[in-house]
């Protein structure tokens, strides 16, 4: 087994009491352990006490994890640790073992309020700590006003003002990293993720291109997750652009993603309130005297009914679609007379 003092090599990725527990608990005299940068079909990249290398795997690990590496005949996963938080969308595992969960949304185009609400959602999930980084503030004439409107719905979240440009808020992002925390980035393409890195790191790690003129889109120029070490301290993970934000499966992360509205909620009247037009509830009253936000709320019934669609059962789902389509052909066979 690799000698404890060696296990230094492993620090600036993010090796602490933490992982050397884990690891100990699993270890054998010919292993080594190794953390994940990356992951490429049938193989991955694995950072270790003696340098990077690329492993065979039987079931692949995902970035971010810790695992026990075999060397020899040639490197390959022997196991990988238990995971304290994992990042997860729709099944699609995207980060494991991260501190942070770096909720990215550029100033240069719109806010889609709702769908940062939705990956907090994710991110609250997936047992780490979310913090919501607004980007490309150079770009934005009202860069105070854009900020207070996202900390409003981000409830009980951090909201940091970047800037690559200039090297705003920069530091901010680097003090959620130390002394040794990993997060990763989430966001949509163009959200300026990729940038932000380079600035952080302050070389051209990763590959970044303009946005398209029309629609502030970005054109997916990180195709894989990276992990990389921050000299000041911490781990990033950067991530290839999400099109979209399913939530299948996030249920545990609701509640800590709509505290406020939870909380209220929990005075209606019946417990099984629904929040849209039942007698007595307390959301809907907060709502009309504008203790709740109106479009928070929507976003609220929106995201639990998106959970609730996708936790029926096949046959429950199959009942339904068979039923709209006896109710379709009976309105077509008997339309309303006019009056």
């Amino acid at each position: 087994m690799t000698s404890a003092a060696s296990f230094d090599a492993l620090v600036p990725y993010g090796w602490d009491e933490r992982v050397a527990t884990l690891y100990a608990s699993l270890a054998e005299p010919h292993h080594q352990p190794g953390r994940v940068g990356r992951v490429d079909r049938d193989r991955c990249t694995v950072r270790t006490v003696s340098g990077t290398v690329r492993a065979l795997a039987g079931q692949l690990p995902v970035t971010g994890d810790w695992v026990v590496l075999r060397t020899d005949p040639v490197p390959a996963v022997e196991a990988v640790l238990p995971r304290w938080s994992a990042l997860e969308r729709e099944g699609q595992l995207l980060a494991a073992n991260v501190d942070i969960v770096m909720v990215v949304a550029g100033l240069d185009r719109p806010l889609n309020l709702n769908r940062i609400e939705r990956e907090l959602v994710l991110s609250w999930d997936s047992g780490a700590r979310p913090v919501v980084v607004l980007t490309k503030a150079d770009a934005c004439p009202e860069v105070d006003a854009a900020s207070k409107t996202v900390a409003a719905r981000a409830v009980g979240v951090d909201v940091i003002t970047t800037s690559a440009a200039t090297g705003e808020g920069v530091e901010e992002v680097l003090a959620q990293l130390q002394p040794n925390r990993t997060a990763v980035l989430l966001g949509p393409s163009g959200a300026g993720k990729s940038t932000l890195v380079n600035r952080i790191l302050d070389r051209e790690a990763q590959v970044t291109a303009p946005v398209r003129e029309g629609d502030r889109r970005g054109r997916h120029t990180t195709s894989s997750r990276h992990l990389l070490a921050i000299p000041a301290g911490g781990v990033l993970i950067d991530t290839p652009g999400l099109r979209s934000v399913g939530l299948a499966g996030a249920e545990g992360g609701v509640a800590l993603a709509f505290p406020d509205i939870e909380e209220i909620g929990a005075t209606c009247r019946f417990r099984d309130c629904r929040h849209v037009a039942e007698p007595g509830c307390a959301v809907a009253e907060a709502v009309a005297e504008g203790r709740l936000d109106a479009d928070r709320v929507a976003s609220y019934r929106k995201v639990q009914g998106e959970l609730e669609e996708s936790a029926k059962a096949p046959w429950e789902k199959a009942v339904e679609h068979q039923q709209a389509r006896v109710m379709g052909r009976a309105m077509k066979r008997f339309p309303k007379k006019k009056r």
